[in-house]
């Protein structure tokens, strides 16, 4: 049995960017490019075609092999390797890396994934979808169905190199026959998956590219019964037979990586104008903001400081704040030079922010 991975870090288990960035990559992309658009717009009028094959034809040996070769004319060909038995009643369990790993499965099994949301009943069997949810169905019910199931307890997709996401998604009743199900999933040029792309990106690449090649490789059928103990057990049998590793990481693991990935803090010169845009009409020196930012490490603890200890005609070093007016000549003289220092104090923080400077104190 594989060994539990708990030292892997999560940026392993995910491209950043679905391209490839290497120079001989870079130029069979360029070489590529206009087979590659002209591929394209032929699949869009094929993939009309095969939606039609998918919603008329009913579940049969020919419909299988008829969706398989329209699936190798669209980009994706598949092979199969192990006994998947009789498919009625039964549970796929498989590895998740495109959002496409369904319709691989489906076009060798006929299995159907739960839909997630709520999905037009005539889109359903043309994307191997099915209404139908393991989590409201009994063993029963489930022996007796005419469809099979295939699902992804891992939750998310990963990059299929490094090791598995833990299986917590999915909840399979007791004395379900379940067949784990190992995929691999290669193409040209681009990665398999990005944490930076959805379905559609999936979609455009899979018309773009040549061929992205799924290798089903079907386990021996186990029977679910102990929901804690099947999770582990399945996901090890299908790591060993990946060579990958059998992680306790999980999808809010995924969601918390990709949060950290592209967010971006506010700049200091923003959260400056944010503070004085809530403090309007009342106009402070860009010192006083800062030195509350850089004091408080928020706008929104900023703007409470400044709101308590706000100063009431005074700036920076006794200078008066740009709101006051005095008939006093001196006093005026000082008002203007205060309000040059604000906008050339201004003008340096968007000047910073624009070029993304770091500027230390």
């Amino acid at each position: 049995m594989n060994k539990m991975g708990e030292q892997m870090n999560v940026e392993q288990l995910f491209h950043k960017s679905w391209f490839r960035p290497t120079s001989l990559s870079t130029i069979a992309m360029i070489l590529y490019l206009p087979v590659g658009i002209c591929l394209f717009v032929i699949r869009v009028f094929i993939l009309l075609q095969f939606f039609l094959m998918a919603l008329l034809l009913p579940p049969s040996k020919m419909r299988q092999k008829c969706l398989q070769v329209m699936a190798a004319v669209l980009g994706m060909t598949v092979s199969a390797e192990g006994d998947p038995g009789p498919c009625r009643g039964r549970v796929f369990v498989a590895n998740h890396i495109t959002r496409l790993d369904h319709l691989a499965i489906h076009v060798v099994t006929s299995a159907l994934k739960p839909a997630l949301g709520a999905v037009p009943y005539y889109l359903l069997q043309p994307l191997a979808l099915t209404a139908s949810s393991l989590d409201n169905q009994t063993q029963e019910s489930i022996e007796a169905s005419e469809a099979s199931f295939v699902v992804f307890p891992e939750g998310e997709t990963t990059n299929g190199d490094v090791g598995m996401l833990a299986f917590s998604a999915v909840e399979i009743p007791n004395g379900i026959n379940l067949q784990p199900v190992a995929i691999k999933v290669s193409r040209h040029w681009f990665n398999t998956s990005s944490v930076t792309g959805g379905l559609l990106n999936e979609l455009l690449i899979f018309l773009f590219l040549p061929n992205t090649h799924f290798s089903l490789r079907f386990l021996p059928v186990e029977v679910v019964d102990n929901e804690g103990l099947w999770k582990q057990r399945t996901q090890s049998a299908i790591a060993q037979e990946l060579h990958l590793t059998a992680t306790k990481l999980n999808a809010s693991d995924k969601a918390e990586y990709t949060k950290k990935l592209f967010f971006r803090p506010p700049s200091l010169a923003s959260m400056a104008r944010a503070v004085q845009q809530q403090l309007s009409p009342q106009i402070l020196s860009p010192e006083v903001i800062l030195a509350a930012l850089q004091q408080t490490g928020s706008a929104e603890g900023a703007l409470e400081y400044l709101r308590q200890n706000r100063p009431s005609s005074l700036g920076t070093a006794g200078i008066p704040a740009a709101s006051t007016f005095s008939k006093n000549a001196t006093q005026r003289m000082m008002s203007f030079q205060e309000r040059k220092r604000l906008m050339i104090a201004s003008a340096r923080q968007r000047y910073i922010e624009k070029h993304e400077l770091q500027i230390t104190a």
